[in-house]
């Protein structure tokens, strides 16, 4: 079976013209099988290295460094919570439970209906907010519990 429908392949095609090397769409094409699949699989990297005319090897590196690709399957509304060192410092462990217990999965799982997954993040850049809080990559402000008790509203 493809990994993705013709539409979605010519979005990909797409981004193979839009730069004048091929490769320079690539994070762009990824950020589309994120979104249509909230994962990247080893098979749809598979295919868009094909798309590419790039080697497997070459995609899936690109895939597996960036934190913006998972490898397991995210909610519809992705959150993170930053654990670098002013974060944690800050209390980004008590975010971490205080997730957990909030939304009932641990990191990396999606809610059973497939709204929310949290995850952490290395540093966000916002110690000022710490311990920083992201939905969707947009920053919310800190990782407060009542900011985590808001997250059930985005279901």
């Amino acid at each position: 079976m493809k990994p993705f429908t013709d539409e979605q392949e010519k979005t990909l095609v797409a981004w193979t013209k839009r730069y004048p090397y091929t490769n320079l769409g690539l994070i762009e094409a990824l950020r589309a099988v994120q979104d249509w699949h909230r994962m990247i699989t080893p098979e749809a990297a598979s295919a868009v290295a094909d798309i590419f005319k790039l080697p497997f090897n070459h995609v899936w590196g690109v895939a597996t460094f960036f934190p913006t690709f998972t490898r397991w399957k995210t909610g519809q509304k992705r959150v993170g919570v930053c654990h670098g060192l002013s974060c944690f410092l800050k209390g980004s462990g008590k975010a971490e439970r205080c997730l957990e217990k909030t939304l009932g999965v641990p990191k990396k799982q999606a809610t059973p209906d497939g709204k929310l997954s949290w995850e952490t993040m290395e540093c966000l850049g916002a110690c000022e907010q710490a311990p920083a809080l992201l939905v969707n990559d947009r920053l919310v402000g800190p990782a407060t519990d009542e900011a985590i008790a808001k997250l059930k509203d985005l279901k």
